[in-house]
């Protein structure tokens, strides 16, 4: 076992020190083009419903004003908007109305979930990440005292990866929280207004 442990210290230090750091920054690169992605479609794409807009909405469905209401969600910036056109364009074509308004819902919600999960995975990912370049820092830096040269060097080499990666994991790790914590609430806000225009209209509709 000692045999074995003393290979595997080996191969963990013939590990370039840049490898985990590289992988840290590819994942950054990934969240940050998330964030603003998704900051773009969650925040202007999508605004928060206006309550007379709503109304007014209801009311042409109410008078079975069909191809009014059409025309009044075009250009409207919240998705109950685009469900109810979809709803409004499908309810001769589907008989079960009430299941056909789940599924145009769960499209919806997709829409405006898509990425986020990464976000979360990074508030993990990263940290775990950052913690094993922290470990395979500390055996290069342990190891060099086993060497009778350069001693000093790998010592400093494996103590300074141990710092980088796990600064760089952190430093991933909490915006991606943030903004994931940011994201899950303005997509909540969104579906919840989506779905309560949505049975208002199904109970006008059947």
């Amino acid at each position: 076992m000692q045999n074995f442990n003393s290979y595997l210290a080996q191969g963990i230090g013939t590990l370039p020190s840049s490898l985990i750091s590289a992988i840290l920054i590819l994942v950054s690169i990934i969240m940050l083009t998330i964030v603003l992605e998704r900051g773009y479609i969650l925040f202007r794409a999508n605004l928060p419903l206006v309550t007379e807009e709503g109304r007014n909405l209801i009311q042409l469905i109410a008078q079975k004003k069909y191809d009014e209401a059409k025309a009044y969600c075009d250009g409207k910036l919240h998705p109950a908007f685009r469900a109810i056109k979809r709803i409004l364009e499908g309810k001769d074509a589907y008989p079960d109305i009430n299941g056909f308004a789940r599924e145009v819902i769960i499209d919806e919600q997709y829409t405006l979930e898509r990425f986020t999960s990464f976000l979360g995975t990074s508030t993990t990912l990263a940290p775990m990440l950052g913690l094993l370049g922290t470990v395979t820092g500390m055996i290069k830096a342990f190891a060099a005292f086993a060497q009778t040269t350069q001693r000093a060097q790998h010592l400093t080499i494996g103590i300074h990866e141990a710092l980088i990666t796990t600064t760089l994991g952190l430093m991933i790790a909490i915006p991606a929280l943030v903004f994931f914590n940011l994201y899950v609430k303005r997509t909540n806000l969104l579906m919840d207004e989506c779905e309560l225009l949505v049975e208002q209209t199904i109970k006008e509709l059947v």
